[in-house]
């Protein structure tokens, strides 16, 4: 795949992430097809018609455990087989990632995580599922 779809990818991703409403981590995703054209976008976020409390909010289990991830809301737009290239702001967890082998997709860009420890870049899971992860820092494209 092209730099110039991996660098819009990416653009996108990180245009998306601020919609969430997830005060701590505001995440996005793009998904390409192999030719470049988009896919699905999406953010993370509680489905429609769940809000939080403001206590709720500040409890991270709980917060987690009503939250859609961004990968699961772009990927929602595509039809199996159509995805070939997956950017997210962060990088995927496992569930993720198994979701986005199962949407075929081949190339997975991200940005490194913040907090390595809460968000570990999956690379024995993507290697056992066929998926390349490339991790991009911020502010560098391609």
């Amino acid at each position: 795949m092209k730099d110039k779809w991996i660098q819009l990818a990416l653009r996108l991703a990180e245009a998306t992430a601020p919609t969430s409403s997830d005060r701590y981590h505001k995440v996005g995703c793009a998904v390409l097809r192999k030719e470049g054209s988009v896919c699905g976008i999406g953010f993370n976020g509680q489905p429609p018609g769940v809000d939080l409390t403001e206590d709720e909010s500040l409890h991270r289990d709980f917060r987690r455990r009503l939250t859609t991830h961004a990968e699961s809301n772009a990927l929602a737009f595509c039809k199996p087989g159509d995805p070939y290239l997956l950017a997210v702001t962060l990088p995927p967890c496992d569930r993720c990632l198994v979701d986005a082998a199962r949407y075929g997709v081949k190339i997975i860009v991200c940005h490194p995580s913040p907090e390595p420890d809460t968000h570990p870049v999956p690379y024995e899971l993507a290697k056992r599922l066929n998926v390349e992860i490339r991790v991009i820092p911020a502010g560098i494209r391609g």
